[in-house]
């Protein structure tokens, strides 16, 4: 779940204490992530994003907050069809399909230096040990990942191995963290540990870099399921593009004193 701050008509400063104020469930809304709408000069995109987890922290990408931005915007504009959010992963497009919104999270990679890797290493097994699971998958869809498969994820204790392998020396810029467990060659359930913002219901990103690694490992095909503890989203990689779709739902407009 996200806050989002539409700045396009009055430009208010986002700073540390206003983020936190907000993504707290006891102070404020409550959020995931805080992501704010801002005008932007450049003529090829729609609109551009910001993305802030809840300590106050930047984030590159979020493929769920993007969908969600875009579904604000869908409604303001019934007849757009298609968007182009900028974000500081690049430019993302939406588009409505059916009654669901898609985003093509653009290209993913397993090039340790744009992952970044603190050293060169086969990232389809990064050798970080976690009981009941493969070495990890690095992956970088804008922003970094690790992911693991193993036989259940229903036991692990993300409190505990997340944090330890987000800030794991492995990864100079810190690290999302995914476990994996695979149902069938196009279903696969995920828990996942955010940099940044802990253990989070859903990751768009990290379904993304789940899917891609899966597929790298031959474990599933490129256009799978992936179940999460909400609902679904469903993933098809295209040309080393992830292409997300998945519903996305208002939950209340409102105004707060700042």
């Amino acid at each position: 779940d996200f806050v989002i701050i539409d700045r396009r008509i009055k430009d208010i400063e986002i700073n540390d204490d206003l983020i936190k104020k907000l993504s707290d469930r006891r102070t404020g809304a409550g959020c995931d992530q805080l992501i704010t709408i801002n005008n932007t000069n450049n003529k090829n995109v729609d609109i551009k994003i910001d993305i802030f987890n809840p300590a106050g922290d930047k984030a590159e990408a979020c493929g769920n907050g993007t969908r969600c931005v875009a579904k604000m915007l869908f409604d303001e504009n019934n007849e757009k069809e298609s968007l182009k959010i900028l974000s500081d992963a690049g430019t993302l497009i939406a588009k409505k399909v059916g009654g669901q919104i898609s985003v093509n999270m653009g290209i993913i990679t397993t090039d340790w230096k744009r992952i970044p890797l603190s050293k060169e290493m086969n990232t389809l097994n990064v050798p970080i040990n976690v009981d009941g699971f493969d070495s990890g998958v690095a992956v970088n869809i804008g922003n970094p990942h690790v992911v693991f498969f193993g036989k259940s994820i229903e036991n692990i204790n993300l409190n505990e191995i997340g944090p330890k392998i987000e800030q794991h020396h492995f990864f100079p810029n810190k690290t999302n963290v995914e476990f994996i467990e695979v149902i069938n060659s196009n279903t696969i359930k995920m828990k996942v540990w955010e940099r940044g913002a802990g253990t989070t219901l859903a990751c768009g990103s990290g379904a993304c870099a789940a899917v891609y690694a899966g597929w790298k490992k031959k474990l599933i095909e490129k256009n799978s399921e992936v179940q999460l503890e909400k609902g679904s989203l469903h993933i098809n990689i295209v040309n080393n593009e992830a292409i997300m779709t998945g519903p996305a739902e208002i939950s209340y407009n409102g105004y707060i004193h700042i």
